[in-house]
């Protein structure tokens, strides 16, 4: 029978750039997308490249499990995490996933191991038969966006979980990704992006995607476990010696270049708390030269490397402050899991960190990459946990992230778009932008 729209959802709801009434009534210069005969549930394969800590990782795991299973079959494939990366078993055990393995499907380029990653990946999707593939990441997005659309697959979205075109490569590296995202784009239905920072990153900076095909859908967490982590205060300070009244600094992320930690430490050595911690919850390629900085700045008996953890409850009960020194970032879990325990927060104005942090309503911005800009904001972060004013404010940060980043808005707005998809409302991609021009060119 015909998919259903769901009733129960803000759904069917137009793509971002449209009005509803252009939604209900396109002009028939526009044709729509026919609905598709689903027989019982709706088959959805979820594709990304590796489940390493961080929010991708539990946004698929999440989506995959919590999705009403009286209407929808999904199948998550994904491949290894990279050499130092840790994969999230943690997370694929609470929520009961088991995704199918890909081993040549992983983060880092290689010609003949992406070749085997889009045959088993084409054999997968004949075998699940999805009516949507839903790609996240870039390499996934790649193969699984193209596999799709060989085989014919009805509905593709893909789902940006942040972005390299800035920061990250050489400018003609960075001119060559995007004119590919563009291109694949075009093999798109639906493109989502996490925040709204991020939208405008796509369809206007950049101009990846036309914003009449583009869904904000910010992410979402069970954020449940960090309801009440009274708990766990004072273990944290016993395992590493920090008595009790001393300031912890708390940074959570991979040792890559793109996190910038040298700025961290540099803006760390020179604040006038010299009371003060630095823990850092990660690892990666940069930890050895970060622990030479540490030692070079004079501050190693004052900052902690603990590699990566999954106790962040624990972590994060006994943090005064989270800072983040990214030179870009999608949407970051960690100053989300900050704000659900009620810590302090400082970050780089960069990417979707003000999204999160509600222009600066919930945290310190700070747009200069000057570490003593970044150390002011710290020391003034830390005085403020001390004063009458920082309760109320945490409260209120608790409140916010709950409501707009708990799993059940997620999840609500994923079946949303699934059923707008699905009803035959939205319009075919060659009404929006034809993928060859009148000579038949690639246009």
């Amino acid at each position: 029978m015909a998919f259903p729209r769901n009733d129960h959802c803000s759904a069917p709801w137009p793509l971002q750039g449209a009005s509803p009434r252009q939604a209900r009534e396109l002009p028939s210069a526009t044709p729509r997308a026919p609905e598709i005969a689903v027989d019982g549930r709706v088959r959805i394969a979820r594709i990304i490249a590796r489940l390493n800590v961080g929010g991708p990782a539990t946004h698929v795991s999440l989506l995959t499990s919590r999705l009403p299973a009286n209407r929808f079959d999904t199948l998550l494939i994904t491949g290894q995490v990279s050499s130092g990366e840790v994969e999230m078993t943690d997370v694929l055990e609470r929520e009961g996933v088991t995704p199918t393995r890909i081993p040549e499907l992983g983060r880092s380029a290689n010609p003949f191991r992406d070749i085997a990653a889009f045959r088993r990946l084409i054999d997968e999707l004949r075998r699940f038969r999805p009516h949507i593939v839903h790609t996240h990441t870039s390499k996934a997005g790649a193969l699984g966006r193209a596999a799709a659309r060989l085989l014919r697959i009805p509905y593709v979205v893909h789902t940006y979980h942040g972005h390299v075109f800035e920061g990250y490569f050489h400018p003609w590296v960075t001119r060559t990704i995007i004119n590919a995202e563009r291109t694949l784009a075009r093999l798109t239905d639906v493109v989502v992006t996490i925040s709204p920072r991020q939208h405008v990153d796509l369809t206007q900076r950049f101009r990846v995607v036309p914003p009449e095909r583009t869904r904000v859908i910010p992410l979402g967490f069970d954020l449940s476990r960090f309801d009440d982590v009274s708990m766990y205060r004072g273990q944290v300070r016993r395992e590493l010696g920090i008595p009790d009244g001393v300031p912890i600094v708390t940074s959570l992320g991979r040792l890559v270049p793109i996190k910038d930690y040298p700025l961290l430490l540099r803006a760390f050595a020179v604040m006038r708390n010299k009371d003060a911690r630095l823990v850092l919850v990660g690892d990666g390629d940069e930890r050895q030269s970060l622990e030479q900085l540490a030692g070079e700045l004079g501050i190693s008996l004052r900052v902690h490397f603990l590699g990566f953890r999954s106790d962040v409850q624990r972590l994060l009960a006994d943090t005064t402050v989270v800072a983040l020194t990214s030179k870009n970032e999608g949407t970051p879990v960690a100053l989300i899991e900050a704000l659900a325990v009620g810590c302090q927060v400082v970050a780089t104005d960069v990417g979707g960190v003000s999204d999160v942090l509600a222009n600066g309503e919930y945290g310190r911005l700070v747009s200069s990459r000057a570490p003593t800009a970044f150390a002011e904001a710290l020391d003034q972060s830390i005085a403020f946990a001390a004063s009458p004013s920082a309760h109320d404010r945490s409260q209120r940060a608790r409140d916010y992230v709950r409501q707009r980043y708990g799993f059940e808005r997620l999840v609500a707005e994923h079946v949303s778009l699934y059923d707008y998809l699905l009803s035959g409302a939205a319009p075919m991609r060659s009404a929006v932008e034809p993928l060859f021009n009148a000579r038949g060119k690639l246009s």
